[in-house]
């Protein structure tokens, strides 16, 4: 049972920030960095799903000094677009991941623009799961100890660890992860409500069927309404982001406290969508370091 602790931070404007500006997700880093990053080991092109038309793979960084038969948590990094392993940005994510002692993943998704978008790449994720799962261990992941982390419009697929266990382990088609193998959740300015998304959809049990599976906030108040619990949740807010993921962000926080959930969240004030890239001052590293900190925390042995 997971320890209820509920926190929130508000991280204060810093004057004399600067306005962020359009730069290449590919060609930048994360603001953060620390020793032993550069040393990761790298497993990169891992497929882990054959069935689309291109194949779907990963970058794995695991921890220097991983001994033979070991298995460490894993952070599996959630993007908001489809093929992000090149990224410098998810390079250094993944690399930051393997110099707190975690195993890091970047894995691709089909994810094109739109609902089925969102199925596609709802779905690769239970896949990515699964794959972990049975194979995990060539990775030295441990398939018990996972973080799915999600930026942006990758938000959306936290609803995959929002979903009640399967009786019995077993997975559906053999392709299905149980979420009690996510320890946690983590989520940077992410969408975390799709009810105005998905408000086109003329039959309201449809819609509502819909919203409980895929849409964060509504998956995870099925979740306690059937009895399950959630994870422990991190959620880090940019001030300056758009309504739409804002509002979202403000709905899942005010749902999660309702509902008990050990939440932790960060509101940067002065933070612009993609902070972890874009503002390079104090209170980014800080906001990186907690949620690190904070994955170490939850996906200790136990």
């Amino acid at each position: 049972m997971h320890a209820v602790l509920t926190v929130i931070l508000v991280i204060l404007p810093l004057s004399g920030v600067a306005q962020a500006q359009n730069r290449n997700p590919a060609t930048i880093p994360v603001v953060y960095s620390v020793p032993g990053m550069s040393q990761a080991i790298v497993r990169s092109g891992v497929v882990f799903d054959k069935s689309s038309a291109t194949p779907l793979a990963l970058d794995a960084y695991l921890p220097r000094g991983l001994r033979k038969g070991e298995r460490r948590p894993a952070i599996i990094f959630i993007s908001g677009a489809e093929r992000v392993r090149q990224w410098h940005w998810f390079i250094t994510w993944g690399q930051l991941a393997a110099a707190h002692g975690l195993v890091g993943i970047v894995p691709d998704k089909r994810y094109p623009r739109g609902f089925d978008g969102t199925r596609a790449g709802y779905e690769d994720t239970e896949r990515l799961l699964a794959f972990l799962q049975m194979q995990g261990d060539t990775l030295g992941v441990d398939p018990q100890r996972l973080c799915l982390w999600t930026f942006s419009a990758g938000g959306r697929l936290t609803s995959v660890g929002l979903q009640p266990d399967r009786p019995g382990g077993t997975m559906q088609a053999g392709m299905r992860a149980l979420p009690g193998s996510v320890r946690c959740l983590v989520s940077f300015y992410g969408v975390l409500d799709m009810s105005s998304e998905l408000s086109s959809v003329s039959n309201e049990a449809d819609r509502e069927t819909l919203l409980r599976r895929y849409s964060p906030v509504q998956a995870m108040e099925s979740l306690a309404a059937s009895g399950g619990k959630s994870p422990p949740v991190f959620i880090a807010r940019a001030g300056k982001d758009v309504a739409f993921i804002n509002n979202g962000i403000d709905r899942f926080t005010s749902a999660a406290l309702r509902l008990n959930v050990p939440l932790t969240v960060v509101n940067y004030a002065d933070g612009d969508h993609g902070f972890d890239g874009l503002n390079d001052t104090p209170q980014s590293r800080a906001i990186i370091t907690a949620a690190l900190r904070f994955v170490q925390e939850q996906t200790a042995a136990r």
